[in-house]
C-alpha cells in the first residue's frame, strides 16, 4: 500500500526516529490508533491458515549496502534468476548455481553416459569370453576412470558453489544486547 502523506512525511520521520522505531512502525501505530479497537480484532488479522495463498508472491522491500546489492544482482544474473527468486534459493538453503556450471555440469553428465556404455561394453566383451587384450582392456578402463574423475571434479565445484562465500556474525540484539556490550 502506498500512502501520499501530504506533507506529512517529516513529523513522521521526526516521530518515529524520537521513538526509535521505522517510519514503517509509526505509520502502522497511528493507523491503528485511529482505528481504535476494531484494529485489534481477530477476524480483521490476515491468518495464515492452510487455505491461505502460501505460493503467492508479495512484496518485500530490502535495504541493502551499494555493494552487496551489486553482489545480488550480478548472483542472480549469472544463475538466470530474478532477485526474489534468488533470495529465495538462499533462504531454503539451497543456493542456485551458476548457469554456466549447471551447463558444464549437464555437459560432464552427458559425458558420464558415455563412460557407462564403455563400461557396459567391456562386461558384454568379458562375458562372451572373448577376452579383450591387456592393452585395449588398460585402455578403456583408464579411459573410464579419468571420465568419471573429471565429472567427479566438476561436481565438486558445484557443489562448492553452492557453500556460502562468507558468514556474518550475527549481532546481539535488545537489552540482551547491551548487557554484552557493557561486559566488554
Amino acid at each position: 500500500m502506498i500512502v501520499d502523506l501530504g506533507g506529512l512525511a517529516p513529523a513522521l520521520r521526526a516521530h518515529a526516529k524520537a521513538r526509535h522505531l521505522t517510519v514503517t512502525q509509526a505509520a502502522r501505530l497511528a493507523v491503528a490508533a485511529a482505528l481504535g479497537p476494531a484494529s485489534l480484532d481477530p477476524q480483521v488479522q490476515p491468518k495464515g491458515g492452510p487455505n491461505s495463498a502460501a505460493d503467492h508472491p508479495v512484496k518485500l522491500t530490502i535495504r541493502l549496502r551499494r555493494g552487496v546489492a551489486d553482489r545480488l544482482t550480478e548472483r542472480a544474473k549469472d544463475c538466470g534468476l530474478s532477485h526474489g527468486a534468488y533470495l529465495a534459493t538462499l533462504i531454503d538453503a539451497a543456493p542456485a548455481p551458476s548457469l554456466a556450471m549447471v551447463k558444464a555440469l549437464s555437459a560432464s553428465t552427458d559425458q558420464l553416459a558415455v563412460v557407462s556404455a564403455d563400461v557396459n561394453e567391456i562386461i558384454r566383451l568379458l562375458r562372451r569370453d572373448t577376452s579383450p587384450s591387456q592393452e585395449m582392456l588398460g585402455a578403456s578402463v583408464r579411459s573410464i576412470v579419468d571420465g568419471i574423475r573429471r565429472h567427479l571434479e566438476l561436481a565438486s565445484r558445484v557443489v562448492a558453489e553452492l557453500r556460502p562465500a562468507r558468514t556474518y556474525p550475527r549481532r546481539p540484539r535488545g537489552k540482551r544486547a547491551a548487557d554484552e556490550r557493557i561486559r566488554q
